[in-house]
């Protein structure tokens, strides 16, 4: 289990799928999102955003009213459903992005656990990382582990591991965090990005990639819903989890520092600061960079 460090802009042009003639919005991935919540509306917003703004081909939005009105305010192209809906008929999707601000929403944790019953490759993140370790650390494996990509931030990391028996503070995390995403993915059998100033990539049984460091100001509320959204676009095109997760990360933190004006190449924080939206409307400009590789 090598460690790959050239993660660059060539490697992330290679991987990345860019549309063609005979493609149609359902070709070019369609997105689910089970995200938000009438607590934290916003992170509905910030993930289907991300998803949009990274080439899918259609983003279907699973969440309470309060969260459906500010999705369809925001992108009015999204297909909005009632998490009683989806329930009983899961929307059709190429991936899903799930746990991005979901708290104490029993119908989207319903939806939630029929996406993983189906099988389908998802991006967990946030409110349903916990309930996902558990499962799969108890062998309830539908979706592969090339299919599942886990985006915890450090904290998130460490509730994970605490769920399925492993207790870790952040001094032990910060004293080898890729060695902690490791134990993560090969507990769980999935694939994790840990996300941070220097974010790693880890697939169970795989190498560990090592995202160039990112501009301090992408540290701001909602990044991590907008990079939920990008990496599960990435999904729905078909890449793998580890290939998506990397290609997200890297385009995420390119859009960040576009939107601050910080030095794309060596991100020191003397741009200016930055909104989560501001970084998903940056990623088209991101992205049209992969050209010149």
């Amino acid at each position: 289990m090598g460690t790959e460090r050239n993660v660059d802009l060539a490697m992330v042009a290679s991987l990345w799928r860019r549309p063609v003639p005979d493609d149609d919005k359902y070709s070019r991935g369609v997105v689910g999102v089970v995200a938000g919540s009438d607590a934290y509306p916003g992170a509905a917003v910030l993930c289907v955003s991300g998803a949009a703004r990274a080439g899918a081909g259609m983003v279907r939005y699973v969440g309470p009213r309060r969260a459906q009105d500010l999705v369809l305010a925001a992108r009015p192209e999204t297909v909005v459903h009632a998490d009683s809906d989806a329930i009983d008929r899961l929307p059709r999707a190429s991936a899903w992005t799930m746990g991005s601000g979901v708290a104490d929403q029993p119908g989207q944790d319903a939806v939630i656990g029929a996406v993983l019953d189906s099988g389908a490759p998802c991006v967990v993140d946030a409110g349903a990382l916990q309930d996902l370790a558990r499962a799969r650390q108890a062998g309830y494996r539908a979706t592969p582990p090339d299919r599942v990509l886990m985006t915890p931030h450090e904290g998130e990391l460490i509730r994970a591991l605490a769920a399925i028996g492993h207790d870790v503070t952040r001094a032990d995390l910060q004293a080898d965090r890729e060695g902690h995403a490791r134990l993560l993915a090969e507990t769980t059998r999935a694939t994790v990005l840990l996300k941070g100033s220097q974010t790693v990539v880890v697939a169970p049984g795989g190498q560990t990639r090592t995202l160039p460091m990112a501009t301090p100001w992408l540290a701001t509320a909602g990044s991590g819903d907008v990079l939920a959204g990008i990496a599960g676009a990435l999904l729905a095109s078909g890449l793998d989890a580890a290939d998506a997760g990397v290609c997200a990360a890297w385009v995420h933190a390119r859009a960040a520092a576009l939107a601050s004006g910080d030095d794309p190449e060596r991100p020191d924080g003397s741009g200016g600061p930055v909104t989560a939206l501001d970084v998903a409307v940056a990623i088209p400009r991101a992205v049209r960079l992969l050209k010149s590789a």
